[in-house]
């Protein structure tokens, strides 16, 4: 199966929203772990974060009806919808990880 460059976008994105394993990830997307490394490779890391107007949508990939309003120190708000706590926990980290890059 081909996909669009703007699915595999999406796939990698989603990827690094979630706390899996590239292993994992494929296995229940149906994708083949070599083409996810080649498709990194080749579009390299998803964009930390694309702001338009102030705002960035994240994937989950398991929505559930969890909402969450976040108020970070530097005054920034953040309000996340269908992200499990273990989402939310892995993306405070990766947050975290580039506050301090």
């Amino acid at each position: 199966m081909r996909h669009s460059p703007a699915a595999i976008r999406r796939f990698l994105t989603q990827h690094a929203a979630s706390s899996h394993t590239i292993a994992a990830f494929c296995a229940d997307h149906g994708l083949k772990v070599a083409t996810f490394y080649a498709w990194k490779r080749k579009y390299g890391p998803p964009a930390a974060a694309t702001v338009s107007g102030g705002f960035y949508q994240l994937c989950p990939t398991a929505p559930t009806g969890a909402a969450w309003s976040l108020r970070l120190p530097s005054g920034l708000r953040l309000e996340l919808s269908g992200l499990s706590p273990r989402e939310l926990a892995h993306l405070l980290l990766e947050l975290e990880r580039g506050a301090h890059a």
